[in-house]
């Protein structure tokens, strides 16, 4: 179960087409992930999927509730950072939401910083902001406003909404990454706060946007199993197999989106090269999401800022 289109192709190719050379599993791919769904089978016991693609937060917030713990004897949890593992899910994969401008748009001052983007006098035009508020918006409002990266958590939600307030009239609030790519490509927006994977189609379309590197957020997402899972331990050796650095290579050529496991050195092509949040000359910028903060204040900042959006 995972985000439905070229994406999770992708995983197929990276993936499971290789397991099931391997081992003669098949598998049935479903799109795009429910969380509500996933509760409602859970609580009815009637669970049909095996292996979810879904953010660190959900699989920190479900953990030992909807999803399962992993089975660490059969998953090597060593491969991945230790902040980014959790008793419910390891690692996909990382993407950052990078801060794009439209280099047609600024010709002369040209965007520096992560301020310049909640400054409409200096860098007047129209924004973009991805679906998710939890991929790095408020963390991005508060470093704006001088936050300094390592005292983010807990974030300070009504400064951030404060320092949105600038910009929310000249701010397209996305519905979905599609939306953004494609505003992206027909020259709609001039500054995007946009995700990896996304900001390569985007330029290898054309489009010509530049990528400020000040701070970068970083996010990730986890392979989790749901919980009563009938194929429990399969998927637990498949998410072992999907966490092996050539399978996380592969997907990570494929996609565009950083490898998480430590040891995976992918292949890049010079559009990917461009985007990398974790190329040597980049790294200095990465700014981790708290997926374990996300997890406990999601539904109420969800809350918050829906309410905010609307007023």
């Amino acid at each position: 179960m995972s985000t439905g289109s070229s994406f999770q192709d992708n995983q197929k190719i990276a993936w499971q087409q290789p397991y099931t050379d391997r081992t003669g599993t098949k598998f049935r791919n479903d799109g795009p992930v429910d969380e509500a769904k996933l509760r409602t089978m859970v609580e009815a016991g009637n669970v049909t999927w095996d292996v979810v693609d879904t953010s660190a937060a959900a699989a920190e917030q479900y953990c030992g509730k909807y999803v399962e713990k992993l089975d660490f004897s059969v998953i090597d949890r060593s491969a991945f950072r230790p902040e980014t593992v959790s008793e419910c899910g390891v690692p996909a994969f990382y993407y950052g939401i990078l801060f794009m401008y439209d280099t047609r748009k600024f010709t002369g001052t040209k965007p520096t910083t992560i301020a310049d983007f909640f400054d409409p006098v200096r860098f007047p035009g129209r924004r973009i902001v991805p679906p998710d508020v939890a991929t790095g918006l408020l963390e991005y409002a508060l470093l704006a406003d001088g936050v300094p990266a390592a005292r983010l958590y807990p974030l300070d939600v009504e400064r951030a909404l404060r320092k949105l307030d600038v910009i929310k009239p000249i701010t397209t609030f996305a519905k979905t990454y599609g939306q953004m790519q494609q505003s992206m490509v027909d020259g709609q927006v001039d500054l995007a706060l946009v995700s990896t994977a996304r900001a390569y189609q985007t330029l290898k379309a054309g489009a010509p946007f530049e990528t400020v590197w000040d701070k970068t957020m970083v996010n990730w997402n986890d392979l989790v199993v749901p919980k009563g899972s009938p194929n429990r331990e399969q998927a637990m050796k498949f998410i072992a197999f999907a966490s092996k650095p050539e399978q996380a290579v592969k997907f990570s050529e494929l996609a565009s989106v950083q490898s998480a496991h430590q040891n995976a050195t992918p292949k890049l092509d010079d559009v990917q090269r461009r985007i990398d949040a974790f190329s040597p000359e980049h790294e200095h910028t990465v700014v981790l999401g708290n997926a374990k903060w996300w997890a406990q204040n999601f539904d109420a900042v969800t809350a918050r800022f829906s309410k905010w959006l609307a007023g």
